[in-house]
């Protein structure tokens, strides 16, 4: 692999690290943070998990996650409805309420998405997209975990 072996982990890191941080600063600038953010993210592509699941996809503790969904559900932003399968659980649900942040995110995102693609030509970036997809199938230890 020559020198690639270290750098590839490394530079995708640092891609990453720098996108979160853009991504954040505007986050900050509408009154959004990380925490707030992620969780609205997440479950705006997993509806209907439950706290300990949603906290796995997070990389958290369920314990962490709490104070923030208490906070979301208290603006009406997120609601926990009961497990059919098991009662001792609640499922996590976005409420029509967190649309407009959910719109605020995405614009946001396309923004740090055309800074971070600036220069590049649409077939780079379809193929990062691709390599990036294949190395996560590489790596995923669970099919549900693809992304």
């Amino acid at each position: 692999m020559g020198g690639t072996d270290t750098t590839v982990g490394m530079s995708l890191n640092d891609v990453a690290r720098m996108m979160r941080r853009d991504f954040d600063r505007r986050a900050r600038e509408q009154g959004l943070s990380r925490a707030r953010w992620q969780v609205l993210w997440q479950l705006s592509r997993r509806q209907g998990l439950h706290q300990a699941a949603l906290a796995e996809v997070m990389d958290l503790a369920p314990i962490s996650l709490t104070r923030q969904l208490d906070q979301l559900e208290a603006e009406g932003l997120v609601e926990r409805r009961p497990d059919p399968s098991d009662r001792r659980r609640r499922l996590l649900f976005l409420t029509d309420q967190a649309q407009p942040a959910l719109e605020r995110l995405r614009g946001l995102a396309e923004q740090t998405r055309a800074r971070a693609f600036a220069g590049l030509e649409p077939s780079d970036i379809d193929t990062l997209i691709r390599i990036l997809a294949a190395m996560r199938a590489n790596l995923c230890d669970r099919p549900d975990q693809g992304d």
